[in-house]
Formats: structure tokens, sequence, C-alpha cells
């Protein structure tokens, strides 16, 4: 069974837009509620309680409320009348159909009469109300009352009540003990089925809450508002042991580990407008992991970090998550960078060295000789292997009887010497 906690009177607080320091008003009944221990801290300015029709067992957490003037606990589990001593502004009382019994009628009154401004009670349903001089009794102790079960109490009433005042007290110790033996004697006695008793009430109560549980699912199922268990996020670690990598909010992300030396940037896109205390960040000197509303975003690191020396930050813009992760031993560069080469400068002479007339030096002096420069390409082909042939004087005849020149033939001319 539940008992009264903040929650439940925020929610029952709607008038009062859920507002709980300045509520005066509150109806709590048909809770089935078993304590009310929860308003002295939350509602000292309540004026109006209704309990009615819960299985409260005891009156509790109510002495601090000065400023209440109505009380309704009628039809639940409360065989005695007390902490209500310091509610000094209580008026009405409402205890109907309740289980206080005359062994209890005594302390109960003796409880309320500290409750100066009080004038409407209502005890019908209680046993103690089958002793004949109950009435007589509460009017005579209760001065200022000025209704009992909401009938009037008229001045002679009260009167009367003050004069038999004695011989009630000696009735109410008899009319107790006659009791006591009463219950004693039908202890091993089992209740009969269907018996008004403070057991049966409970476990009638308790009934009623299983089919109103019972109800409600099947409304919020036939709704679809029924809630899912709650979602089980994957582990760090897959079946081969190997630490996980995923994605599962499907959220853009970059992990960078060149731009700044010595350290590895995660960049994760979350939402712009996502409250931040949806988020939940681990960094692991293995890997990172981000979890965003039951959604897990896990990479594996290519280095060791240190997570103590990390820092996590969030975009106020965009709303992106950064984090910036010290590497703890960092790495050598990949690749070395390449010295910067001097630039090429066009070839220059040196003829402002040496004057005019001043040979420089490895120069050429005297004729060259270009005899070889250029080789026959079908000279090529002639193996290295053979001699090289030179050229040799072959004498020629003429095989003609005369000695006539030819006409056909031009006339040999001298060479002019070079």
């Amino acid at each position: 069974m539940p008992r009264l906690t903040e929650a439940l009177i925020r929610k029952r607080a709607e008038h009062n837009d859920g507002v709980l320091p300045d509520l005066e008003e509150i109806a709590l009944h048909q809770q089935e509620l078993e304590g009310i221990d929860s308003l002295e801290q939350c509602c000292r300015h309540i004026r109006i309680l209704l309990l009615q029709n819960n299985i409260i067992p005891k009156m509790e957490g109510l002495n601090k409320l000065k400023e209440l003037e109505y009380l309704n606990l009628a039809l639940n589990n409360i065989s005695m009348i007390e902490g209500v001593e310091g509610c000094e502004s209580l008026k009405k009382l409402d205890l109907t159909v309740n289980f206080v019994d005359i062994e209890s009628l005594e302390e109960s009154v003796w409880n309320l009469k500290a409750n100066i401004m009080l004038e409407d009670l209502y005890m019908v349903g209680n046993p103690c109300e089958d002793w004949p001089g109950f009435k007589q009794y509460v009017i005579a102790h209760l001065p200022r009352i000025k209704q009992l079960d909401g009938k009037l109490v008229l001045p002679h009433e009260r009167i009367k009540a003050r004069q038999v005042l004695p011989e009630l007290t000696e009735d109410l110790e008899r009319a107790v003990q006659a009791n006591l033996a009463k219950k004693a004697a039908e202890a091993g006695i089992p209740v009969s089925e269907g018996a008004y008793t403070r057991a049966s009430r409970v476990e009638m109560y308790m009934e009623m809450a299983e089919q109103k549980e019972e109800k409600d699912k099947n409304e919020k199922r036939r709704m679809g508002t029924d809630l899912k268990p709650k979602r089980e996020a994957p582990g760090i670690y897959n079946a081969r042991g190997e630490v996980r990598q995923c994605n599962e909010g499907k959220f853009d992300f970059n992990l960078d580990a060149d731009s700044m030396p010595g350290f590895i940037i995660f960049e994760l896109g979350v939402p712009k407008y996502l409250e931040t205390g949806s988020l939940d960040v681990d960094v692991n000197p293995e890997y990172v992991r981000c979890v965003v509303k039951d959604k897990v975003t896990q990479l594996k690191l290519p280095q060791e970090v240190s997570p103590d020396r990390s820092k996590v930050q969030r975009s106020k813009t965009t709303g992106c998550l950064r984090i910036e992760m010290p590497v703890t031993d960092p790495r050598p560069e990949r690749y070395q960078r390449e010295t910067p080469q001097p630039e090429l400068q066009p070839l220059q002479t040196d003829d402002h060295k040496y004057p005019k007339g001043r040979q420089q030096p490895n120069q050429p002096k005297g004729s060259v000789s270009v005899q070889g420069i250029y080789q026959d390409p079908k000279s090529k082909k002639v193996g290295k292997d053979k001699p090289k042939e030179f050229l040799k004087a072959v004498s020629s005849r003429r095989t003609v009887d005369n000695d006539e020149d030819d006409d056909d033939i031009p006339p040999l001319e001298p060479v002019r010497a070079r």
C-alpha cells in the first residue's frame, strides 16, 4: 500500500499548479493510503485536508499544521484520536466509521482538550458509541463543542453532562473491563465471514487496489501509453572481448588525432536543444563512450589517453559535444617533415669577377677539334670485335685500247689547294 508522498501531494494539487508552500486545500481520498507523515514538510499552510476512504491506521504528521481547520478521516482504520494537539485552528474533525473503541475513548477525548477551537465532531460508526454514556461523556469533557455527530448540543444537555460526569467515569471503567474480557474470550474464535474489522478492511482495500491497478494497466495498454521496459544498453566489450564500436543514435561524429599534437579530439553532433543532463560521457584510457537518451556511441581510441586530464565541453551555438583527451605517451610523427629546399636560382656567369682581358680558369685555350662529334648510326651496326678497316690505294687501268677521251666523260680538273 502506498504512503503519502510529496509527489502524490503535488499531483493532487493541480488546482494550485502543483505549488505546495501556499497550498490551502487538498483532497486525498480513495488513494489506499496507509501513512500521512509527509504533510508537515511541504504543506504547512494547509487549511482543509480530506483523507477519507483510505486505510490510515494512525493519526500522525499533523501536529505542526497550525492553520488546519477541517480534517476528514472518515472510513479509515484509526483506533485512537491523537496527534492533533498542535492544530490550533482545528474547528471540524470527522472520524466517521473508524475503530475508536471504548477502552481508548478516555485518552482520545483527553487529546482533544487542547483544541479549544473545535466546534464540530463526528464519531458515527465507531465502537465507542455502543456505550450509552458516550454523548454525555464527550460533551462534559469538551465544553466548547457546539455539534456532535451532526446534532447541536443544547445548553441543558451540557449542564446535565457535567452533573453526571463522576457516575459516567465509573461506568466507563466497568464498560472497559467488560469489553476487554469479551475480546479476550473471542481471541481464539475465528471471525465470521463478512465481519467489519480492521483486518477485513485492509484485505478489501488490497483487493480494490489490485483491481484498480489492473484496470489502469489495461487502459494504458489500450491507449498505447503503457510503460515499456527500460532498454538495456550494450556492454563495453563484444563477444570476442574487444572494445565495441557503435553509433546507435546515428549522430555525426569526428575522431581527430592529428590537428592537435598530443591530443585526441572527439566531437559528437548531438541535437542542439537536447538537455545536457541527458548526456552521459565516459572517458577510458582505451575508449570513449557517450550515452544520449539510452543510445550508445562508443569508439576505440588509437592511443592511450589520460581520463583525469580530459576536458568535456559543449558548444552553446550548435550543441556539439567536444572531448579533448591528452595522450599519455605521444608517438613520434609517422612522417618526418621534409627539410625546406633552397630556392633554385638561375645560373650566372662569372664575368664580373674577372677584369677584361684576364682569362677565366678552366677556359679552353686555342682551337677546339670537333672530330668525332658526329657518328653515323649505320656504323654502330658493325660489331666491336671486327677489326677496323682502313682506306687503301687501289690502282686502276683503262681497258680500252685507244687513248682517246670519251666524249661522254667530262675532263678531269685539277684540285685546288686549300
